[in-house]
């Protein structure tokens, strides 16, 4: 009991060098905290999106890669059926599916917005015959979930009417209802503009506000592309699309998506799907594009806080133990006494110890409150700038499109992703228990190096020395 109190007297006796001491902790267990608690927040919400979108699987048709490989897309692509969609989705890896295609279409009933030709204006084909062909002007897409429909709820809203549900039921963009007089209620009509034996009578069922940007791409507004202006969506149900009896998904652009029970099999999956015969010009992939637009800047905030922490650990360790060299040689006599009246070595050891602990451990209870407390608002200002340096990275500039056998394929990143802006930060036990390590861990270094330097000295040397 003795050992403790004169080693609680002590902390007051030289309280200006203790103070230094419990400043340079002080600091280390402040922004410990601090980038323990964001790094292990931004871990988490990571991992989650990493659960869902790093287990959503797309196959679909990879003209780029065809075009790399130098196979002609138009001879040589090779269609998978409808019934072979639905065999991949019996894989004991997947739990979920989502059906969905892109038909592009035109019409000799209702403008496009943007065309005023009503489904007669032509172009040449691209297989070097000559030929003319209508051009298409609507994108028919479908979906057999539609609250899926990322958009909706953020930059689409159904203003009239419902989201479709029944067989031959749609919805269109106030853009296409205003230019066409279009009620709901009204019957609109599509017909396949690659799959020409395709054609579809829709009931208009519900009109939504479009705030997207009307070209993902500017290069499609320049060509003059009315199907990819997104004022020009028609949305249906997949079972609609289907209806009229499709084979294989020649004329689709299939989006159909496959949710993993587990990310990490997704090599697995392809495996067996690959032994189903899907052709070697499919992709089986996730969308990387999405998932690194969303994690991106909370992976950059992960790596920042991290690098911060093991510079702060570094440089408050170093001024750490010189601060503890230095006090305890200015205790040299102190120790010397000590020794002189008959304490032992391991008391006196004990005794510098304890005066590290009682330090660190009011540092551990001040820092954890401050740490907590900073931790959001500092999480926050670091992840808007990293929004706002995501946001800026992008643009027409990182965007390529491709078009082969009358399509085109893009590596844009899809719209309706974007990147994670918020992070809920708290102090979780697991931080806790880590700091209390490396609280720990703070005070064994600057008491131990007070330990080894007095088992370097004899009792009278000290004394000697000090005369």
């Amino acid at each position: 009991m003795y050992l403790l109190t004169n080693a609680m007297k002590n902390l007051v006796r030289n309280k200006g060098r203790n103070i230094l001491i419990a400043a340079v902790t002080l600091a280390i267990i402040v922004s410990t905290v601090v980038t323990l608690t964001i790094n292990n927040a931004a871990a988490k919400v990571i991992d989650d999106i990493r659960l869902d979108l790093g287990s959503r699987i797309e196959i679909k048709q990879d003209f780029i890669e065809m075009h790399r490989i130098g196979l002609d897309a138009r001879e040589n692509r090779s269609y998978v059926s409808i019934d072979d969609f639905y065999s991949y989705a019996e894989s004991s890896y997947i739990r979920k599916t989502i059906y969905g295609a892109v038909m592009y279409a035109w019409s000799d009933t209702f403008y496009a917005v943007g065309d005023t030709s009503k489904g007669t204006t032509t172009r040449e084909k691209n297989d070097g015959s000559g030929e003319e062909m209508l051009v298409e002007t609507f994108k028919l897409i479908s979906t057999s979930e539609s609250d899926t429909l990322t958009d909706f709820g953020t930059l689409r809203e159904i203003t009239s009417g419902r989201m479709f549900s029944g067989l031959n039921e749609c919805i269109i963009s106030e853009d296409i209802a205003a230019l066409n007089n279009i009620s709901i209620g009204d019957v609109i009509e599509l017909k396949g503009a690659y799959a020409t034996d395709k054609s579809y009578n829709l009931t208009v069922v519900g009109i939504y506000y479009d705030a997207t940007d009307e070209y993902a791409i500017s290069f499609f507004a320049m060509y003059g592309r009315f199907a990819d202006n997104r004022r020009n969506e028609v949305i249906t149900s997949w079972e609609t699309l289907m209806s009229t009896g499709w084979e294989t998904n020649a004329g689709l652009d299939m989006k159909s998506e496959y949710f993993l029970k587990d990310p990490d099999d997704i090599r697995e999956f392809e495996n067996e799907v690959r032994a189903k015969g899907l052709p070697v010009t499919y992709n089986v992939s996730i969308n990387q594009a999405a998932y690194d637009k969303v994690t991106g800047p909370l992976s950059g905030m992960k790596s920042a806080v991290v690098t911060f922490m093991t510079v702060i650990l570094i440089l408050g360790v170093i001024v750490l133990a010189l601060i503890s060299f230095m006090a305890v040689r200015e205790r040299k006599y102190e120790v010397g006494v000590l020794r002189a009246m008959g304490m032992e070595r391991g008391k006196v050891a004990f005794g510098i110890l304890s005066e590290a602990v009682m330090i660190s451990a009011l540092c551990l209870i001040i820092g954890l409150g401050a740490g907590s407390a900073m931790a959001q608002p500092i999480a926050n200002n670091i992840l808007e700038g990293r929004v706002a340096a995501a946001e800026a990275d992008t643009g027409d500039g990182r965007k390529m499109a491709l078009f082969m056998g009358g399509q085109f394929q893009t590596n844009a990143d899809d719209g309706s992703y974007v990147p994670e802006s918020e992070i809920q930060v708290s102090l979780s036990m697991d931080v806790i228990v880590q700091i209390i390590f490396i609280t720990l861990g703070l005070a064994a270094l600057s008491g131990i190096i007070g330990v080894v330097i007095i088992t370097q000295y004899e009792p009278l040397k000290i004394l000697r020395e000090r005369n």
